[in-house]
């Protein structure tokens, strides 16, 4: 208000100024002459005024309605993410209450909606950090992911390398049930990056299993869960693919918790069934160092330890050998509820087999090739781990003459796709 005040007086003034002095600056100037001059000087200013007022009216009802849209986004994005809590505690809460008919008591529900919270606000936080600019450096593998390769053995169809753009027809809509669709491929790193943040945001992060088999009968005994992330249209996104961008970009945590969460509720379906399997699930470092949700997913599990018996928990050789206390002592607290561990990512097969033991491991998982590179050291390891009650599950097994050779050499169980390949589990699971 006083800065157009201001500019009024300004433009008066100059208009008073050559109604009364005109005629002595200006001496061919008449006082009517000068008047004219002061009253169209006051009509200008007046008009000049009014155009500036508009403009900076309309830039402010500019900036209100860009404020008034942003904040309607972050609104609908706020509500977006209260509909998916309250979709998941519901189902937490409908799971309990089905089984607190059979004694759950009230600390068991509310520990399992703790855990589920902690989860939600996860991935929160990870779905709303900003997309940073991806540079060209390589994706990492993932660690203790047994499947590297489509499931199916066709090429799967190719897609536009128009931004990350896929076919409208979804990839999986004339497959059997359980058979992983076909890999995305032609994204480039800004669009493999947002479809892992939409994927956690939209619930899009399956539960994949392979089996685990008991030799030499080949029965089914044990499953290994890993996570695969799927497009809008139903593409699959492998692991090598995401992680190295989600651990820059800091949601692999998430990914990893979110797979911790759908071991559980596959385990607890299992447990309905009273069949008899166990289920191996990777915990990464990001997970370990993850402390405010991996802190609530022990204490859940304090709370529930007829699920702790069912589950194996992998950790890379990488990440075991670079363990800190902190680690240590939820492994402690895991190991204390009756958990089982598993070494996986095996690069060196020089593996203390008595501090294993010490520390609750039960399984140490090595590839194929590895083990047969030198079939001696291969079965004094093997004999080694079951003097200590550890057993030694073979993976990538592919052919049936490397499954002859890793049985001459004592090995008990195997994993590959000569054995059972990848299924998606069940959504119910």
């Amino acid at each position: 208000m006083l800065k157009h005040l201001a500019i009024f007086l300004c433009y008066a003034g100059g208009a008073v100024a050559l109604a009364l002095f005109a005629p002595l600056w200006l001496p061919l100037t008449g006082p009517e002459a000068a008047v004219g001059l002061g009253l169209a000087a006051l009509i200008g200013g007046g008009l000049l005024h009014e155009v500036y007022a508009r403009l900076g009216r309309e830039t402010f009802l500019v900036e209100k309605l860009l404020g008034l849209r942003q904040a309607q986004g972050e609104a609908l994005e706020e509500l977006n993410w209260t509909r998916r809590e309250l979709a998941i505690l519901r189902e937490a809460l409908e799971s309990a209450g089905g089984v607190s008919r059979s004694g759950k008591s009230v600390d068991e529900v509310i520990s399992e909606v703790k855990v589920l919270q902690s989860l939600i606000t996860r991935l929160a936080k990870s779905t709303k950090a900003p997309v940073q600019d991806v540079g060209a450096a390589p994706s990492g593998p993932a660690m203790g992911d047994p499947a590297r390769r489509p499931a199916e053995k066709s090429v799967p169809r190719p897609l536009p390398q128009d931004g990350g753009r896929i076919a409208v027809m979804p990839a999986n809509a004339n497959q059997r049930p359980g058979v992983l669709p076909p890999v995305a491929e032609g994204l480039d790193e800004s669009a493999v990056l947002e479809i892992a943040r939409q994927a956690l945001c939209d619930d899009r992060i399956d539960l994949v299993l392979q089996p685990i088999v008991l030799l030499p009968q080949r029965k089914r005994r044990y499953y290994e869960c890993f996570s695969r992330l799927r497009t809008t249209d139903g593409y699959m996104i492998l692991p090598e693919q995401y992680i190295g961008l989600a651990e820059r970009e800091g949601i692999v945590a998430a990914i990893d918790n979110m797979l911790l969460i759908r071991c559980i509720q596959l385990v607890r379906k299992i447990q309905y069934r009273e069949e008899k399997l166990d289920f191996f699930c990777n915990i990464s470092s990001h997970t370990l160092g993850d402390d405010a949700f991996f802190g609530d997913f022990v204490a859940f599990l304090e709370s529930n330890r007829d699920l702790s018996k069912h589950l194996i928990f992998e950790f890379s050789q990488s990440d075991y050998e670079a363990w800190d206390s902190g680690a240590a002592l939820y492994l402690r607290r895991l190991a204390d509820l009756g958990c089982r561990f598993s070494l996986d990512g095996v690069h060196h097969l020089d593996i203390d087999a008595d501090t294993l033991a010490n520390r609750n491991f039960r399984f140490v998982k090595v590839r194929a090739d590895l083990l047969l590179s030198d079939p001696r050291a291969g079965e004094a390891l093997v004999d080694n781990l079951k003097e200590r009650g550890l057993t030694m599950v073979v993976e990538k097994v592919e052919d049936e003459d490397a499954l002859i050779e890793v049985m001459e050499l004592g090995v008990e169980c195997a994993q590959g796709y000569l054995l059972g390949e990848p299924r998606l589990a069940k959504p119910a699971a």
